[in-house]
């Protein structure tokens, strides 16, 4: 019977430290992944930060056509969001590294950039229906955060209502962005999170999709 438990014991020891060795590898695998994607996260911000850079000469080019420069601009809009929607699952998933802080900076140094490609487009071209959200990235304070899941999920709405016809542009104000802000006080902007309309018009409260729409062209 001696014989019996301790053959047991042995068993289940070996059951544990199998266990053990399993979920420490699962670990390291799950660690390396997610450091993988980071990395192409980083990688992707760096060409969408250089072709950034030549959409800002495109849009200084005499011979380049409204519909070109407009169609350009929906589209470089549309990726840089996408590319940042997926960088926010690790926001929501894990504590913000330097990494991540690093890589959403360079997201909102794009989309600055974006911003500004779009204020010289509408010089050469008239309006385009865009709508910069800015709101704050690293705050503790409840209600501002509420109001910016509510503005959130409007806007992305809005977004999805109007598809091509509408460049939205979400840039966090908190990181430190010299060109950011002085567009911030070019325009008079206070309080955050806050929406700009075709650089005109700013709401600090949400409304509905419809109330927005009315400002739009």
């Amino acid at each position: 019977m001696f014989e019996n438990k301790k053959h047991v014991f042995w068993q289940a020891l070996f059951v544990t430290v199998l266990l053990f060795l399993m979920g420490f590898v699962f670990g390291v695998y799950i660690e390396q992944l997610r450091s993988d994607n980071l990395s192409t996260s980083f990688y992707q911000s760096e060409v969408s930060l250089y072709d950034s850079l030549a959409l800002g000469k495109i849009t200084s080019d005499s011979s380049a056509s409204c519909d070109d420069l407009k169609k350009i601009s929906i589209n470089f809009a549309d990726k840089v969001y996408n590319e940042a929607k997926e960088l926010e699952k690790y926001d929501d998933k894990n504590k913000l590294t330097d990494s991540i802080k690093t890589i959403h900076k360079k997201y909102d140094l794009l989309r600055t950039l974006l911003w500004m490609n779009v204020i010289d487009i509408e010089k050469k071209c008239g309006a385009i229906n865009n709508v910069v959200y800015l709101y704050q990235y690293n705050t503790d304070d409840v209600v501002v955060k509420s109001q910016q899941v509510v503005w959130g999920r409007l806007l992305s709405d809005l977004k999805t209502k109007e598809s091509d016809k509408l460049i939205l542009i979400p840039i966090a104000v908190d990181q430190n962005i010299e060109s950011l802000n002085y567009l911030i006080n070019k325009y008079g902007i206070k309080n955050y999170p806050a929406v700009l309309i075709n650089e005109k018009d700013i709401l600090y409260q949400p409304k509905t999709i419809e109330e927005i729409e009315n400002y739009l062209k």
